[in-house]
């Protein structure tokens, strides 16, 4: 196959030069007309790239379907999949394909990005939880370990196990020996690589999932490859489980997705293809470049490299001259008109990617210079370095499928105390859920939460000291 082909693209920029009369869909027939507002932003030519299905290449009949699987069996080969697809809801969208044919159990981190438990509360399958453990100095969650995940295998009808790669921080599990422990015991490995598509192009970066010979990736190809928002990929090599993953399509996946989104997917794949070896090198010495200014920064603190296997993820903290990272991000967005990925109590997280110049890297090492210059001059003390005890897990009194549709009211945090959650109470970040649907909200929880807003840490969740309960107050 030839990569420097993009059939699906050049597909849909043949249809808009023909200029074909439409009566069909959509109702802006292909021109912005009473739209002005719209065209003034975006431009006539995204009216005209907005066919609906419609698309023209005489070589696939001029069929959408045909010409998409045609870019998509490029998209897998040149990521290294047997099959792959193109997604317009997201990762999200992509690990509820993977999750939602379940019917065993699966195995899932606790810190794992909510799209999974929404996917598994479609399912018929049942969760298994691998606790969150933390750094205690930078106070960032780690990945599991293979010997947390052997543990559980004990359980009957083990299915699968859902592994992100890379944290929203860059730390990385041991992929290798968790694929082996899974094969050796008949279960399925699906990652969320959300953050890691660039791995692709770069033997600096860590290993790419699929060279694992995991059975299903999700990849944010928005995040850090550059295509539209909300579009991504899902890479399989489990030929067997991706017809199920079709059929999750099917019910889940609008009947009109946008041509436009699906194909600048394959846009982006044919320049990934050409120069995505080169794009990724110079994010990768843009990166470091801008690690080693920070560095020289006093009192500002990086993430040690041995807990950051992605160098393109910049965190670091202030916390040494009393500022915490929300203060910094606030600080960046409204002083210097910069706004990072996100921040936490300590840190702060800028991502670097293949669309960062030498100029937008400057610009974010003066700003947090210039931070720290106005900061000492006025002098501060370093924040106070809290332990932070987290709560056990809880204990699950009905599934999360069932959790998750049932009548909830609000109760008040402390009046909480032994009811069921029917929400996700989430401090964000680092996005651990301490409670999900179903568990029992316990008097460990409630103090955990309330320490967390009185110290300002933002917890999602809790709105006006109040959390989702499920209705129905039986006893548990």
């Amino acid at each position: 196959m030839k990569q420097h082909q993009a059939p699906l693209w050049d597909a849909l920029a043949a249809y808009r030069d023909k200029q074909v009369l439409p009566f069909h869909t959509p109702g802006h027939k292909l021109r912005s007309g009473v739209f002005s507002t719209i065209r003034d932003e975006l431009g006539e030519g995204f009216f005209a790239l907005d066919p609906s299905d419609e698309v023209e290449s005489e070589p696939y009949g001029n069929d959408f379907e045909a010409v998409l699987e045609e870019a998509q069996k490029l998209a897998a080969q040149l990521f290294g999949a047997q099959n792959s697809l193109f997604l317009v809801n997201g990762t999200t969208g992509g690990l509820h394909y993977l999750l939602a044919p379940t019917t065993g159990t699966v195995i899932v981190p606790r810190f794992s990005h909510q799209a999974v438990y929404s996917g598994l509360a479609l399912s018929e399958g049942a969760i298994s939880y691998i606790p969150t453990q933390y750094d205690p100095e930078w106070q960032i969650p780690l990945p599991p370990s293979p010997d947390q995940f052997e543990s559980l295998l004990t359980q009957n009808n083990c299915q699968a196990v859902v592994l992100t790669y890379p944290t929203y921080y860059g730390t990385v599990p041991d992929l290798s020996t968790f694929v082996n422990v899974a094969e050796e015991h008949q279960v399925m490995v699906f990652v969320d690589e959300a953050h890691g598509g660039h791995f692709r192009f770069s033997s600096k970066l860590p290993k790419p999932a699929l060279s694992y010979g995991v059975d299903g990736v999700v990849q944010s190809t928005h995040k850090t490859l550059g295509s539209f928002t909300q579009t991504s990929m899902l890479h399989s090599n489990n030929p067997i489980w991706y017809e199920k993953v079709l059929q999750a399509r099917d019910v889940l996946q609008t009947t009109s997705p946008s041509l436009v989104f699906l194909a600048v997917l394959d846009e982006v794949r044919r320049t990934l293809a050409e120069k995505g070896q080169s794009l990724v090198e110079n994010t990768l010495y843009l990166a470091h470049e801008c690690r080693r200014e920070l560095s020289q920064i006093p009192l500002l603190q990086l993430l040690p490299e041995c807990l950051q296997s992605d160098p393109t993820k910049i965190v670091f903290s202030l916390r040494e001259i009393g500022l915490t990272g929300i203060a910094v991000e606030r600080l960046l967005r409204t002083d210097y008109n910069i706004q990072v990925e996100l921040s936490d109590y300590y840190n702060v997280l800028a991502l670097i990617t293949l669309g960062d110049t030498k100029t937008s890297i400057r610009r974010l090492i003066e700003a947090i210079r210039d931070i720290v210059d106005r900061r000492s001059h006025l002098g501060s003390t370093p924040l106070p370095r809290h332990k932070v005890d987290f709560p056990p897990l809880p204990k699950a009194v009905m599934s999360l499928r069932e959790a998750f549709f049932i009548d909830v009211e609000l109760a008040g945090i402390t009046e909480s105390i032994g009811r069921v959650s029917g929400g996700f109470v989430t401090p964000y970040p680092p996005g651990v859920p301490v409670v999900v649907p179903g568990e029992i909200i316990t008097a460990e929880i409630v103090e955990y939460l309330l320490w967390c807003l009185q110290i300002g840490w933002p917890v999602r969740g809790v709105e006006g000291k109040k959390m989702s309960v499920i209705k129905d107050n039986r006893d548990f």
